[in-house]
């Protein structure tokens, strides 16, 4: 049986939008995208892990186990399969010139493997070895609790992910800010209080458009 995705010839610039919840990563990906558009680029946007149907699947039994208090590296093994779900899936089936995803690995250390540093690299290496697609830029939304909080109340349709404490909440952001000094690759961090984001698409527009991207997607 084949489980690993075979990066040949691929040839896709991969974004991820990174950040706590309600930091505002769908709504600059969205933003994000409509402009790479516009630029006449080939681009897909993927929300982990919700981004195929059968990463929906099994992001439908995360919700079910975590409300069964299941053990977090269960939960770790059901996000890892449903990222691969999207990858393989989605991701890499058919033509991009760029994919922009909505979550991706550094979610996965800050909020499944907040307080266990040791696991980083393992994961890593796995995701590596089965996965391949690794970030070319991440964008990190930077969020405070008292605007998660506002943010979170306002939501009708809330999930156990979005109930945290704000010592929860600053282990996740803590375990953000090592993630992203782990240099896996080069990062922009957008803070809250900054709506206007015209001159950081401007300037990832421009980044894309100087970087060698490494693969392209096999016919």
């Amino acid at each position: 049986m084949e489980n690993r995705i075979t990066p040949t010839q691929r040839r896709i610039f991969t974004l991820v939008i990174e950040g706590v919840d309600f930091a505002g990563k769908t709504t600059l990906a969205h933003q994000i995208q409509a402009s790479l558009i516009n630029q006449s680029y080939h681009v897909k946007l993927l929300h982990d892990p919700k981004g195929s149907k059968n990463a929906q699947l099994i992001w439908d039994t995360i919700l079910t186990i975590k409300n069964e208090d299941a053990h977090p590296i269960t939960e770790f093994f059901l996000f890892l399969a449903a990222r691969h779900e999207l990858i393989a899936k989605e991701a890499l089936v058919g033509a991009a010139d760029v994919l922009i995803f909505d979550r991706f690995i550094f979610s996965t250390i800050a909020y499944q493997l907040t307080h266990q540093p040791d696991y980083w690299a393992p994961f890593l290496t796995t995701h590596r070895i089965f996965s391949s697609l690794m970030p070319d830029l991440c964008i990190y939304c930077d969020i405070d609790f008292d605007t998660f909080q506002l943010r979170n109340q306002s939501r009708s349709n809330r999930d156990a992910f979005d109930q945290m404490s704000q010592k929860r909440f600053e282990a996740i952001k803590k375990a953000y800010e090592q993630t992203l000094e782990l240099k896996l690759c080069p990062y922009i961090q957008v803070n809250q209080g900054n709506n206007d984001h015209s001159t950081l698409i401007q300037n990832i527009i421009k980044y894309i458009s100087m970087e060698q991207p490494r693969y392209t997607p096999a016919k």
